[in-house]
Protein backbone atom coordinates (compact mmCIF):
# COMPACT_ATOMS: atom_id res chain seq x y z
CA UNK A 1 0.00 0.00 0.00
CA UNK A 2 1.42 3.44 -0.83
CA UNK A 3 0.95 6.66 0.98
CA UNK A 4 1.86 9.28 -1.65
CA UNK A 5 -2.02 8.91 -2.59
CA UNK A 6 -3.34 9.12 0.35
CA UNK A 7 -1.08 11.99 1.03
CA UNK A 8 -2.40 13.75 -2.01
CA UNK A 9 -5.64 13.36 -0.99
CA UNK A 10 -5.25 14.77 2.58
CA UNK A 11 -3.32 17.69 1.23
CA UNK A 12 -6.13 18.10 -1.31
CA UNK A 13 -8.82 18.15 1.37
CA UNK A 14 -6.39 20.82 3.61
CA UNK A 15 -6.77 23.81 0.75
CA UNK A 16 -10.02 22.54 -0.06
CA UNK A 17 -11.33 23.71 3.62
CA UNK A 18 -9.27 26.43 4.15
CA UNK A 19 -11.00 27.81 0.95
CA UNK A 20 -14.11 26.84 1.85
CA UNK A 21 -14.87 24.73 -0.78
CA UNK A 22 -18.06 22.48 -1.86
CA UNK A 23 -16.40 19.63 -4.08
CA UNK A 24 -13.11 18.53 -4.86
CA UNK A 25 -11.52 15.78 -7.25
CA UNK A 26 -9.07 13.51 -6.33
CA UNK A 27 -7.77 10.60 -7.92
CA UNK A 28 -9.11 7.24 -8.03
CA UNK A 29 -7.74 4.20 -6.59
CA UNK A 30 -8.79 1.47 -3.74
CA UNK A 31 -7.29 3.11 -0.80
CA UNK A 32 -8.54 6.31 -1.96
CA UNK A 33 -12.11 4.87 -2.05
CA UNK A 34 -12.05 3.02 1.09
CA UNK A 35 -10.84 6.39 3.24
CA UNK A 36 -13.28 8.28 1.76
CA UNK A 37 -16.24 5.58 2.81
CA UNK A 38 -14.77 5.17 6.05
CA UNK A 39 -14.87 9.47 6.48
CA UNK A 40 -18.60 8.99 4.67
CA UNK A 41 -19.38 6.54 7.46
CA UNK A 42 -18.45 8.31 10.68
CA UNK A 43 -20.02 11.78 9.00
CA UNK A 44 -17.23 13.66 8.06
CA UNK A 45 -17.99 14.02 4.68
CA UNK A 46 -21.23 14.90 2.37
CA UNK A 47 -21.31 12.04 -0.31
CA UNK A 48 -18.51 11.22 -2.79
CA UNK A 49 -18.65 9.89 -6.40
CA UNK A 50 -17.23 8.32 -8.43
CA UNK A 51 -16.54 9.32 -12.15
CA UNK A 52 -17.42 6.49 -14.20
CA UNK A 53 -15.36 8.27 -17.77
CA UNK A 54 -11.99 10.04 -15.98
CA UNK A 55 -9.87 7.90 -13.45
CA UNK A 56 -11.19 10.47 -10.03
CA UNK A 57 -13.22 10.51 -7.38
CA UNK A 58 -15.75 13.38 -6.91
CA UNK A 59 -16.03 14.37 -2.85
CA UNK A 60 -18.35 16.80 -1.64
CA UNK A 61 -17.36 18.42 1.92
CA UNK A 62 -19.06 19.00 4.92
CA UNK A 63 -19.08 21.89 7.23
CA UNK A 64 -20.82 23.09 10.13
CA UNK A 65 -23.78 25.37 10.45
CA UNK A 66 -21.86 28.53 10.86
CA UNK A 67 -20.01 27.41 8.16
CA UNK A 68 -16.60 26.37 10.15
CA UNK A 69 -15.20 22.82 8.63
CA UNK A 70 -15.63 19.91 10.44
CA UNK A 71 -12.19 18.53 10.63
CA UNK A 72 -9.79 21.01 12.16
CA UNK A 73 -6.50 19.47 10.93
CA UNK A 74 -6.05 16.20 9.19
CA UNK A 75 -2.53 15.21 9.08
CA UNK A 76 -0.22 12.24 7.77
CA UNK A 77 1.96 10.12 10.67
CA UNK A 78 2.44 7.23 8.20
CA UNK A 79 5.25 8.09 5.67
CA UNK A 80 6.58 6.42 3.00
CA UNK A 81 10.00 6.69 4.02
CA UNK A 82 8.80 5.71 7.93
CA UNK A 83 5.88 3.39 8.71
CA UNK A 84 4.13 3.89 11.77
CA UNK A 85 2.72 0.97 13.53
CA UNK A 86 1.16 1.39 16.77
CA UNK A 87 0.22 -2.06 19.36
CA UNK A 88 -2.99 -1.63 21.46
CA UNK A 89 -0.43 -0.17 24.28
CA UNK A 90 0.44 2.74 22.19
CA UNK A 91 -3.37 3.32 20.64
CA UNK A 92 -4.84 3.49 24.33
CA UNK A 93 -2.24 6.13 25.26
CA UNK A 94 -3.18 8.50 22.56
CA UNK A 95 -6.42 7.68 23.01
CA UNK A 96 -6.55 8.83 27.01
CA UNK A 97 -4.36 11.63 25.84
CA UNK A 98 -6.64 13.48 23.07
CA UNK A 99 -9.92 11.95 23.97
CA UNK A 100 -12.95 12.12 21.38
CA UNK A 101 -11.40 15.61 19.54
CA UNK A 102 -8.93 13.41 17.91
CA UNK A 103 -8.64 10.26 16.53
CA UNK A 104 -6.82 7.79 14.13
CA UNK A 105 -6.92 6.06 10.80
CA UNK A 106 -5.60 3.00 11.37
CA UNK A 107 -4.69 -0.04 8.45
CA UNK A 108 -5.41 -3.33 9.64
CA UNK A 109 -6.15 -6.74 8.39
CA UNK A 110 -9.75 -6.32 8.41
CA UNK A 111 -9.38 -2.93 6.47
CA UNK A 112 -9.30 0.74 7.31
CA UNK A 113 -10.87 1.45 10.93
CA UNK A 114 -10.49 4.20 13.50
CA UNK A 115 -8.53 3.83 16.46
CA UNK A 116 -11.78 4.27 18.76
CA UNK A 117 -13.22 1.47 17.09
CA UNK A 118 -9.87 -0.65 17.28
CA UNK A 119 -9.85 0.04 20.72
CA UNK A 120 -13.36 -0.27 21.71
CA UNK A 121 -14.49 -3.07 19.23
CA UNK A 122 -12.04 -5.22 17.50
CA UNK A 123 -8.91 -5.02 20.16
CA UNK A 124 -6.65 -4.95 16.51
CA UNK A 125 -3.64 -2.87 15.96
CA UNK A 126 -1.92 -1.77 13.05
CA UNK A 127 -0.23 0.83 10.42
CA UNK A 128 -1.51 4.64 11.95
CA UNK A 129 -1.89 6.28 8.55
CA UNK A 130 -3.64 10.18 9.30
CA UNK A 131 -4.30 12.02 12.50
CA UNK A 132 -7.88 13.96 12.29
CA UNK A 133 -8.73 16.35 15.06
CA UNK A 134 -12.49 17.77 14.88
Amino acid sequence: MTNFNLADLLVRIKVAYRSHLVSIKVLKNKLTINFLFLLYKIGLLRSFHILSKENLILVYLKYKKNGKPLIYSIDLVSKPSKRVYWNLTMLSKHYKKYLLSTFYIISTSQGLITSNEALLNKNISGEVLCRIKL
